[in-house]
C-alpha cells in the first residue's frame, strides 16, 4: 500500500501526488449514480429558493455549494466551509473559472462561521462521521438557521461495509478500525442528531454506495485496505493478501458496497 494513497483528514500534508489523487477521488466519488441519486434527493427536499443564505459545511471542492449559489441568486448568498486548504484553493480555482458567486472560508464543522439565525439552508456530506462527536457539529448548524430554515445532510454507516472476497483482514479492518473514522455509525445516527437538536419534520432516505474497483488506491476503498494491510502484514500474509486483492479486482469481481443515509429536517 502506497503511503500516498489519499485520504482527506490530512490532505494537506500529504504530497502534491496525495493531495492530486484526494481531490480526483472526489470528482469521481461524485458521478457516481447514488451519489448522484442522494444529492438530488436532498436538493429537492431543501427547496432552495431565490434570496435565501445558504451553508454547506465540508464543501470540498465546492461542487454543491456552486450549484446552490445560482439557485439562491442574485440577492441570496451561499459560503463553503472546509478546514483543507487544499480543498478551499481548488474550490476557489473552479469557482472563478465558472464565474461563480459562492464564497469559500476556512473553518470547522465544530465551530461554524455565521451569526445566530443567520441562514436559511445548511448541508454537509460524508463530514460528520470524520468528528469525534458530531453532535456537536449539527448543534452549530440549529445554531445558525433560523427557524424555519432546512438542515439537510448525508453521511456513512460504516457498520455496513461488506466486500467480495470478504477476506478476514478486510472484515477485522471495518469491524475493529471501523474504516478509519471516529463516528462509523454517523449515517444510521443522522435521524437522532437532528432530532436532539430541536429539528422537526425530519425525511430520510438511504442509498447504496457500491463500487467495482479494478485498481485499489483510491478512498474509500484504499483507506480501508491501508488499514487491513497492516493486519495482513502483522500476520506475515501482506503479500499473498494483496496479490489475491489486486488479481480479483483485475478481473472485475472485487466488491465494496456501504449504505448512505440522507436527512433533511427543519429548524423549529
Amino acid at each position: 500500500m502506497s503511503s500516498d494513497a489519499p485520504t482527506f483528514h490530512d490532505v494537506d500534508s500529504s504530497s502534491d501526488e496525495g493531495r492530486a489523487a484526494a481531490l480526483m477521488a472526489l470528482d469521481l466519488q461524485a458521478q457516481l449514480p447514488p451519489i448522484q441519486r442522494l444529492h438530488a434527493w436532498l436538493l429537492e427536499h431543501l427547496d432552495p429558493l431565490p434570496g435565501m443564505d445558504v451553508l454547506d459545511v465540508g464543501c470540498g471542492t465546492g461542487e454543491d455549494i456552486r450549484g446552490l449559489a445560482v439557485l439562491v441568486a442574485p440577492s441570496g448568498s451561499a459560503t463553503g466551509v472546509d478546514p483543507s486548504d487544499t480543498m478551499l484553493a481548488e474550490a476557489r480555482r473552479r469557482g472563478e473559472a465558472a464565474r461563480n458567486p459562492a464564497r469559500f472560508v476556512r473553518g470547522s464543522a465544530e465551530r461554524l462561521p455565521g451569526d445566530d439565525g443567520s441562514l436559511d439552508l445548511v448541508r454537509s456530506e460524508r463530514v460528520l462521521q470524520h468528528l469525534a462527536d458530531p453532535a456537536v457539529a449539527v448543534g452549530e448548524m440549529a445554531r445558525v438557521l433560523r427557524p424555519g430554515g432546512r438542515v439537510g445532510l448525508i453521511d456513512t454507516d460504516w457498520r455496513t461495509l461488506a466486500t467480495w472476497p470478504g477476506d478476514p483482514h478486510l472484515a477485522a479492518a471495518w469491524l475493529e478500525d471501523w474504516a478509519g473514522v471516529p463516528s462509523p455509525a454517523a449515517g444510521a445516527q443522522l435521524l437522532d442528531l437532528v432530532r436532539r437538536h430541536g429539528f422537526v419534520d425530519a425525511r430520510v432516505t438511504t442509498d447504496t454506495f457500491m463500487l467495482r474497483p479494478r485498481a485499489l488506491d483510491q478512498p474509500p476503498v484504499s483507506i480501508v485496505l491501508e488499514l487491513a494491510a497492516r493486519r495482513a502484514a502483522a500476520a506475515g500474509e501482506e503479500a499473498a493478501w494483496r496479490q489475491a486483492l489486486e488479481e480479483s479486482a483485475a478481473e472485475g469481481a472485487f466488491v465494496f458496497a456501504v449504505t448512505l443515509y440522507a436527512v433533511v429536517a427543519t429548524r423549529r
